[in-house]
């Protein structure tokens, strides 16, 4: 599951380029908000603030001067595969496969989640689902598959305990870092197609690129 490093730069990524939060007054604050110690949180940004993704100033406020450099280094440090439970083929196109996930506690991520997010695809077809937690897939699969001859492979992860705070799909920020890990065409055309979205645009802060 993902580490407690991995944890807060999560909430920090997704805080800034999903909802706008860049500033915290603190790190007891920072480290109240994820229920990790201060400690903890103090280390996980010590790589950030080395390549000044992070400042941490001498007033103890913690501000994220660069989330697209941080969610790159995510991207490098994170390991996919030491999180991978399970991984099974099922009949049917990766869409359907996604519908078909009848837990309640299982979080869609991948190329699932980026979908949700965005509101469609119109980036590329995928032959993989990829879910946090046990999917208890129905069968037999949707009758209203429009691609029935398909084979669809379920990567199947387990989650870390902060995961349920984002709902049924993992934030699109993670969704971005674990596709970076994944190997495929398909991956590679979904990291590259939203870099202007949660790389370049998450750095045009007032000040940050100053003419």
């Amino acid at each position: 599951m993902l580490s407690k490093t991995e944890q807060v730069w999560r909430h920090l990524t997704t805080g800034a380029i999903e909802h706008g939060q860049r500033r915290w007054p603190s790190l007891t604050s920072l480290a109240d908000e994820l229920g990790i110690g201060v400690s903890t949180v103090h280390r996980a940004l010590a790589r950030p603030a080395g390549i000044g993704a992070v400042q941490i100033r001498p007033a103890g406020g913690v501000r994220l001067v660069d989330p697209g450099r941080l969610l790159i280094l995510w991207a490098g440090y994170r390991r996919l595969t030491r999180d991978i439970a399970d991984r099974f083929e099922v009949a049917g196109s990766a869409p359907a496969v996604e519908q078909s996930i009848t837990s309640p506690t299982a979080v869609l991520g991948g190329f699932g989640a980026v979908v949700a997010h965005t509101g469609g695809n119109r980036i590329a077809d995928y032959e993989t689902v990829l879910v946090y937690g046990d999917p208890q897939i129905s069968s037999p699969l949707r009758r209203d598959d429009s691609d029935p001859g398909r084979v669809t492979e379920v990567i199947v992860a387990r989650p870390d305990p902060l995961l349920v705070r984002y709902g049924e799909v993992t934030p699109l920020t993670q969704a971005w870092v674990d596709l970076f890990c994944l190997p495929g065409w398909q991956s590679a055309r979904f990291v590259h197609h939203l870099l202007p979205r949660l790389v370049t645009d998450a750095i045009t802060e007032q000040g940050v690129l100053s003419a």
